[in-house]
């Protein structure tokens, strides 16, 4: 039985440009490279390619609200369109990284890995010059045995990672991690894990992708109205440009991955319009600027000291 705390409200206050600010994230990555289609990568070059199309939808959306957010972006995609990336940076919007191939974490060595994400760092920062200090990891892949890669990312100057979910499905996540920003790599990074809810003893995600288009609108707004006000926390949602898309995959996908990649699209701009307007949104650099701040202190004087030599 639920409590009374965790009935729903049946309508919540418009947007108070005073209250707790979330953070609004967008995973740039073309359909095809969505994890659990998966479309191999020796056909994304035939593949048509719609990521341009729907990125500057949201950019629109955005636009409309006068809200910014961070866009993780993958360097595939950086490569093949930098006028895209540079549009999202001109558009006042954070740019960060979420590697090159959208290999998940755990089927990369180190030196692999190390590779993926400087490349994409390049790809992103020769297209638009702007720094990127963060990293989302393809499917959320760090997990309880992927320490090690947050460890490379420290090494590289990365002051946030956005990898960690902290709850455990067959897919990703950490059941057990914490649910706000915290530090990580001996304090030289933090974490920034998406949203969940607690209901009962149960985690319950409302960050953003299946999510977000699976549950009802009306839930996803009660929580993070309770993380706002109950928690006094900010919110992590994350998207895909994909999923403003209605066109659904190419022929040659499997019915199930097809059902789920297509699910409630046609709903996604009035969701995401009534999200921005019913709450405060910024990009990661903005929600968590002082943390961040701190980060880059720790990690100057970490790396000055003996023991880091």
């Amino acid at each position: 039985m639920l409590k009374r705390s965790l009935v729903i409200p049946t309508a919540l206050p418009h947007r108070n440009d005073n209250a707790v600010v979330n953070a609004l994230t967008i995973d740039v990555e073309d359909w095809y490279h969505a994890t659990f289609l998966g479309v191999p990568e020796s056909s994304w070059s035939t593949c048509e390619e719609r990521v341009v199309e729907s990125t500057e939808h949201i950019l629109n959306i955005l636009d409309e609200s006068s809200v910014h957010a961070t866009f993780f972006v993958l360097g595939w995609v950086a490569e093949r369109a930098p006028k895209l990336i540079r549009a999202i940076s001109d558009r006042g919007h954070e740019l960060a990284s979420h590697g090159t191939m959208h290999r998940q974490v755990f089927s990369q060595t180190p030196e692999e890995f190390v590779s993926d994400v400087k490349r994409s760092v390049e790809l992103i920062q020769s297209a638009a010059g702007q720094p990127v200090c963060g990293y989302r990891a393809p499917a959320f892949s760090v997990g309880k045995n992927e320490s090690w890669a947050l460890q490379e990312l420290a090494a590289l100057g990365f002051r946030y990672d956005a990898s960690i979910f902290p709850i455990r499905n067959f897919l990703y996540g950490i059941a057990n991690a914490p649910r706000f920003i915290y530090p990580i790599c001996e304090g030289r990074m933090v974490e920034i894990p998406p949203a969940t809810v607690h209901v009962g003893s149960w985690r319950f995600p409302i960050a953003g992708g299946v999510y977000f288009r699976f549950l009802p609108l009306p839930l996803i707004l009660w929580g993070i109205h309770r993380l706002n006000h109950s928690e006094n926390q900010p919110a992590i949602l994350y998207l895909h440009p994909w999923e403003f898309d209605p066109k659904y995959p190419a022929d040659g996908v499997n019915s199930l991955a097809r059902w789920s990649h297509g699910l409630n699209k046609k709903d996604m701009d009035r969701r995401l319009r009534k999200l921005l307007s019913t709450f405060s949104f910024a990009p990661i650099r903005e929600v968590f600027s002082s943390q961040l701040n701190e980060v880059y202190v720790r990690d100057k004087n970490y790396k000055l000291a003996p023991s880091a030599v």
